[in-house]
């Protein structure tokens, strides 16, 4: 069965802000997490869930699992879209961090389920690690000191 099934891989495309933290400050705020399933089967699969952590600093800022029953075409790349919740006072932790340090290492970790046939639900993972200098995202984002 090796020879005929070909582990998918599954990459960190973006994280992206869902929805407007002003607006309600002290409710859960929404990221869309875009990850990238490149299928090198001739054969399709079906996404049977998605979990992810988010860490950024020492604080968990998210974490979960989302079911999904998304098909991942044959011989190719599809995008997963998934949407995260992040906990706001996890922020407020990361900020006091944000004042003490220039850099914030951030990390992206999870699996993908993947309903392959014969072989049944398979969890292949996903990880993206990186850091965050907060000026230079502030620049970057229109909010900086000019």
């Amino acid at each position: 069965m090796k020879e005929v099934f070909k582990p998918p891989k599954v990459r960190v495309v973006d994280v992206a802000l869902a929805s407007n933290p002003l607006v309600d400050p002290k409710g859960p705020w929404g990221f869309r997490l875009t990850l990238s399933v490149d299928n090198p089967n001739t054969y399709p699969l079906n996404v049977t869930y998605v979990a992810y952590t988010a860490i950024i600093g020492r604080e968990t800022v998210a974490e979960g699992e989302q079911r999904s029953d998304l098909r991942i075409e044959a011989s190719g790349v599809t995008e997963v879209k998934v949407q995260l919740t992040v906990r706001p006072e996890a922020f407020s932790k990361v900020g006091r961090q944000m004042l003490q340090a220039r850099r914030l290492d951030y990390e992206f970790n999870g699996s993908v389920g993947l309903d392959a046939p014969v072989v049944g639900v398979i969890r292949i993972p996903f990880s993206k690690t990186g850091a965050i200098d907060p000026v230079d995202l502030l620049i970057k984002k229109g909010f900086g000191f000019n």
